[in-house]
């Protein structure tokens, strides 16, 4: 042995074999790296829109990971996701209670367990390297996509993509899709757990020392560069440019949290303000489009009561347009539809649009008997609403009611890429978006929606119109510039030229490929991982 492997030797720990890539994350720090990690997290989204915490969040959590017991990444991830789901989602509380609201936060940070685990089994096997943290990226995107898929329908609340409405990432949106958002995210966030352990001396191969402040450069650089990325190419319609739009927000009282009852004055309330707005817009000499109220903005179906047909009757005959409301049909005893219905000056009702992804738990009880037997809350839930079939695709010209064709989603429905990919493939130049938040009073809730509305009219080419009963509610470009808004809980009515669109984005056009890919790169990546003999960290010293 020459005196350079007996030097080695030496300074090698007993029972340890080949000096390991880096040093385990101390339990301590592993736990406050959970903590705030999963605070930064939330900091990302609405209201707080620090978008740039989201790569620090992420990358907390992988530090936290760097640890010799499984069971201590468990709990790492455990306390990400908790710090995280439990505040983001706090408006479910306003209507289901505190017990169900805990569930739900719980439930969801399980997927971050989940990723915990497999991101661990890769970086301790493969080590901190360019392959492993493409790896570990598609793992995070992967278990978003499965978050956001199952059970029943998934929940995309927190999704990466929705932390970004303010960023320059923003503008990837339309190339890549909420999948490449994810990923994008992810790289960064790797980017300075790399720098950061190189710089703080816990990397011993590769990466280290003062060489970490790269890794920070190349995620600034990456994001600057966002700045200038274009947009794909996207045409208008053939001499119409744009669709006149009045997007009414009424306004309303609190609903009784115990009953689920709307207010009596949610009618009236937004047939003042609709009045308003058609009669500014008679004295401005604007022709418009369409008119639209929100969901569930009628009170009754008022195709079934003749006084309220009447009245949005002689509201679209005056307004020369025809107004799209948003109804509760009653199927049999037990069930419900939620509706979009259109009504035209000659008081006739030729198109509805039932919304297609009825919100587990909110609007139907999966599983009712076994859940009935853990809460009484589920019996709020009277009637259970039932999906629709088909797409909300809304042809002006094919009805005889103008020009323009107008995509239709209800309320959670724009948190669904799919369901926005649906319509445009379905021919939508402009979609439009009727959302009820009174349920969730002052909560975070709707401004969490508005941001994943502009969001999800970037990745499409198409503007969107979101209203709601109670705000917010706002106009988007396909470009994502806001042109109006309401806020929260004031009347009021947006009266815009809506940009419309033909163009189809490359996000759109691949569909669920993106996230297919990335989530199957994920998975190969942690097979080979799995399979290997090489780790980066040793396991746990056996005890005596």
């Amino acid at each position: 042995m020459s005196t350079a492997d007996r030097t080695a030797a030496r300074a090698r720990p007993r029972g340890r074999g080949p000096r390991e890539e880096y040093e385990a994350t101390h339990w301590a720090v592993a736990i406050g790296c959970g903590l705030l990690g999963g605070i930064c997290a939330l900091l990302a989204f609405p209201p707080y829109d620090l978008w740039m915490l989201l790569p620090v969040g992420i990358a907390l959590l992988c530090g936290g990971l760097l640890v010799r017991s499984t069971w201590l990444a468990v709990l790492v991830s455990l306390l990400w996701g908790l710090a995280f789901f439990i505040p983001l989602t706090e408006w479910a509380s306003t209507y289901a209670g505190s017990a169900p609201w805990l569930a739900l936060g719980i439930f969801e940070a399980l997927y971050i367990v989940l990723f915990g685990l497999a991101a661990r089994a890769v970086m301790v096997r493969r080590g901190l390297c360019v392959s492993s943290a493409l790896v570990v990226s598609a793992l995070w995107v992967g278990v978003e996509t499965l978050r956001g898929t199952v059970p029943w329908g998934g929940l995309t609340w927190g999704a990466s993509g929705f932390a970004l409405s303010d960023s320059p990432l923003v503008n990837l949106a339309p190339w890549i899709g909420m999948a490449g958002l994810a990923l994008v995210v992810a790289l960064l966030a790797q980017l300075l757990l790399l720098g950061a352990l190189a710089l703080l001396g816990r990397r011993h191969r590769g990466l280290t020392g003062f060489s970490g402040v790269w890794p920070f450069a190349i995620a600034v650089a990456a994001v600057l560069a966002t700045v200038v990325v274009p947009h794909p190419l996207n045409r208008a319609p053939a001499e119409r440019p744009s669709m006149t739009v009045a997007a009414v927000q009424g306004s309303m009282g609190e609903i009784d949290p115990g009953s689920y009852t709307m207010p009596d004055d949610v009618f009236d309330n937004h047939l003042t303000a609709a009045r308003t707005a058609v009669d500014q817009a008679t004295a401005d000499d604007t022709d418009l489009d369409l008119v639209v109220w929100p969901e569930d903005s009628t009170g009754y179906d008022p195709r079934q009561d003749p006084y309220l047909s009447s009245l949005l009757t002689s509201l679209a005959r005056d307004a020369d347009a025809p107004v799209l409301v948003g109804t509760q049909v009653p199927v049999g005893e037990t069930e419900r539809l939620n509706q979009s219905v259109l009504i035209t000056p000659e008081g006739e009702t030729p198109y509805a649009y039932s919304k297609r992804h009825p919100v587990p738990f909110g609007e139907y009880i999966p599983m009712r008997g076994v859940f009935s037997r853990l809460s009484d809350q589920v019996d709020l839930v009277t009637r259970d609403m039932i999906a629709g079939e088909e797409i909300g695709t809304m042809d002006l010209a094919e009805l005889g009611q103008g020009e323009g064709t107008a995509g239709l989603l209800i309320c959670f429905e724009i948190a669904y890429e799919s369901l926005v990919r649906d319509v445009v493939d379905d021919g939508a130049e402009v979609i439009v978006v009727q959302s009820n938040n009174a349920l969730f009073g002052d909560s975070n809730e709707a401004i969490q929606q508005l941001a994943q509305a502009r969001v999800m009219a970037v990745l499409s080419g198409r503007s969107v119109v979101h209203v709601s009963t109670v705000g917010h509610s706002a106009i988007y470009s396909p470009e994502g510039r806001q042109i109006d808004f309401v806020d929260h809980w004031e009347q009021g009515t947006m009266v815009a030229d809506v940009p419309l669109r033909t163009g189809t984005t490359p996000a759109v056009a691949a569909g669920p490929w993106i996230a297919i890919g990335i989530s199957a790169l994920g998975v190969a990546g942690l097979l080979g991982a799995l399979t290997s003999g090489r780790r980066a960290l040793a396991r746990p010293a056996a005890r005596r």
